[in-house]
Order: C-alpha cells, then sequence, then structure tokens
C-alpha cells in the first residue's frame, strides 16, 4: 500500500498544491499554522471519504471557493490506481476510481486504507463512549465492507425509532410500530456486536504488548469489549421491558449504539486516573494495534498518519513510536524534524 502522490485545490488552507511521497517515512513538517494537519487530513478523506476534524464536507472548501478536488496515485494491492474526490457546495461528492464514479462510499473501503492520529484522540479515552465505537466503527468499516452496510442499517433504524419516541405524547398510534423497531434493532445489533468482539478481542493483546514497550514494561493496558447486545432474543426483551421508560425519556436506551470498549490502566479505569502522558500513549497504542489487525486482514499495512504524535511523550515513548513507523507508508507531521531520524522524505511546509 504505497500514496505515491497528492493534489490538492481549494483544500483547507490550500489553493493548489502537489506533493510526492515516499513509501516508507514521510515527514511532515513546518510551524504552526503551515498546514501539517490539512495534508494529513486530506490524505485521510481521500482513504476513507471522512473528515476527522469537519462534519461537513462544505467545511473542507478553501474559504471564498464553491468547490474542492483532491486527486492521488497509490498502488494497491500491486496495482496502480487513481482515486480523486471533487466537492461542491450544495452538491452531492463525487468519488472516482480509476475514473469510474462510485455509486456509494462504501465501494472505497479498503481500498486505500488508513489509521490516523491526531492530539484530539485523548478523547478516544478521555470522552464518552462514542468516542470508543467511533474508533472501532471506523476500523471496521475498512477491515469489513459489509459492516458498515450493517452499521448504516442499524442508525437508521435508531434514528427512526428515536423520532418515534419524541413524537409518541403527540401522537400516540406511533407506539404501535415500537416492537419493530425493537426487533429490527435487536437483530441488526447483534449483527454489529458479532463484529465487534472479534476485532476488540484481537486489538487488545496488540494494543497491550505496544503499551507495554512504549512504556518500559511499566504500565499495563486492557481493552474490555462491553456489550448487551450479542444475543438478539435477550437485546429485544430488555428494550421490550424497558419500554416505558424509553417512552419517558424520549430516546433508546438498550441497544448496540451503547456499546463501549472499556480501558483498564494498571488494573484501574484509565478515564479520569491517566496522565496525559498515559492517555496518549494508549491512544497511540490502539491505533497501532489497528494498523496491524488492517495489515493482517488486508494483507499489507494501511497507510500510518502521525499528527503531532510526540507531544507529552517522553524521550523513550518518542523513541518507541519513532522505531514502529516502519514496514508500511508512514506520514508524521511535527515542528521538529530534526528528532525524526528514520530514512524516508522531507515536506517542509511554509
Amino acid at each position: 500500500m504505497t500514496l505515491r502522490s497528492i493534489s490538492l485545490k481549494s483544500f483547507r488552507s490550500y489553493e493548489e498544491a502537489t506533493f510526492a511521497f515516499s513509501g516508507g517515512v514521510n515527514v511532515v513538517a513546518g510551524a504552526n499554522g503551515a498546514g501539517k494537519t490539512n495534508l494529513l487530513e486530506a490524505v485521510y478523506y481521500l482513504a476513507t471519504s471522512k473528515s476527522v476534524r469537519a462534519v461537513r464536507d462544505a467545511e473542507l472548501i478553501r474559504f471564498g471557493e464553491s468547490g474542492a478536488e483532491l486527486s492521488a496515485d497509490f498502488i494497491s494491492g500491486g496495482r496502480e490506481q487513481t482515486l480523486s474526490v471533487r466537492i461542491k457546495s450544495g452538491a452531492r461528492r463525487l468519488i472516482l476510481l480509476n475514473g469510474a464514479a462510485l455509486s456509494s462510499p462504501r465501494d472505497l473501503m479498503g481500498v486505500l486504507p488508513a489509521i490516523f492520529f491526531d492530539p484530539g484522540d485523548l478523547a478516544l479515552l478521555q470522552g464518552g463512549a462514542a468516542e470508543r465505537r467511533a474508533f472501532t466503527d471506523a476500523v471496521l468499516c475498512q477491515q469489513k465492507p459489509r459492516y458498515l452496510e450493517t452499521l448504516r442499517r442499524y442508525r437508521k433504524l435508531h434514528e427512526s425509532k428515536t423520532k418515534l419516541l419524541r413524537f409518541a405524547a403527540e401522537k400516540p398510534a406511533y407506539l404501535d410500530m415500537l416492537s419493530e423497531y425493537n426487533r429490527g434493532l435487536a437483530d441488526t445489533g447483534a449483527v454489529l456486536a458479532s463484529y465487534r468482539r472479534p476485532f476488540c478481542e484481537t486489538l487488545a493483546p496488540l494494543a497491550a504488548a505496544h503499551h507495554a514497550a512504549i512504556s518500559g514494561g511499566r504500565e499495563t493496558l486492557e481493552l474490555r469489549y462491553c456489550t448487551r447486545a450479542d444475543d438478539a432474543d435477550e437485546a429485544f426483551a430488555k428494550m421490550e421491558e424497558r419500554r416505558e421508560a424509553e417512552i419517558a425519556r424520549r430516546q433508546c436506551l438498550v441497544g448496540a449504539h451503547r456499546d463501549d470498549l472499556e480501558a483498564v490502566l494498571n488494573g484501574r479505569p484509565l478515564k479520569g486516573i491517566g496522565s496525559q502522558g498515559q492517555t496518549r500513549t494508549a491512544a497511540v497504542s490502539m491505533k497501532l494495534a489497528a494498523r496491524d489487525v488492517l495489515a493482517q486482514t488486508l494483507g499489507e499495512p494501511p497507510l500510518l498518519l502521525l499528527d503531532d504524535v510526540l507531544s507529552e511523550l517522553d524521550t523513550a515513548r518518542q523513541r518507541y513510536v519513532l522505531g514502529h513507523m516502519e514496514g508500511g507508508q508512514t506520514f508524521i507531521s511535527c515542528c521538529e524534524p530534526e528528532k525524526i531520524t528514520a530514512a524516508g522524505t522531507n515536506i517542509f511546509l511554509e
């Protein structure tokens, strides 16, 4: 998996730019505000059709412009390929793979897989369960394209049931459909859990090994998948049992949308007790482990995008991270490129 070049037009801070990359480590260096994060975000957006920061595609368009274009040349599965995305305000985006328009972003999953780390990933462990589900879902969508279809189906059912609960007081007849939605959510949620559990069980020891090595053996990290959605019939029965509570609170209280990936550091929940350095170490370990999982599944490592990964890590921890960028293509941004001695391409932004 090698990204050879990328061209940007009216994307974020870039008016027009083209970058060529090496197959190993690519160091993106420059002062704050030079566009380092924007470049890494562009790579991730092409790989997954999702932004790591923007809620809407329109936010990616350079101020004052009506649209943006991103294109890339890459090698995947031993084949030279091209990928481009055209974004236009008020219109549906266009994704072209080897010149052919894709009918859905799911057709892109696994074509150019990528793992992204940025400082905001501290929320992966300090934030709520939604952050950890999003991490799990993002990797699984690239690992198992069918997972994306199931996830979309579940989200649509969840959204419809939530609307039903919100308007039930005004239109009680809506409640006649509640059991039907519960059945759909229970069945679809069990399918999601059947993907999530083995993924988390594979991820956990890999993340633990990375964390132990980064911390010099002083810390142990455990990841535990928490769900009540495994058994569709049990989940359905629980939904029916909490029917009145859901109606009163106007929200879905049971289902796969409440799954969590609990992180435990040295036998205690990491959330609330971990230092900034420990939390960052755990987040980096999870991202490195996710790269390992995708490499096992896809047969080659995904792109590894590391934005400001060295901040708040001591020298020993920085050394480990920098020593594990080999074995695939890595993009790492920093303000001090002299810290990174791995052979590769240096890209200086002004």
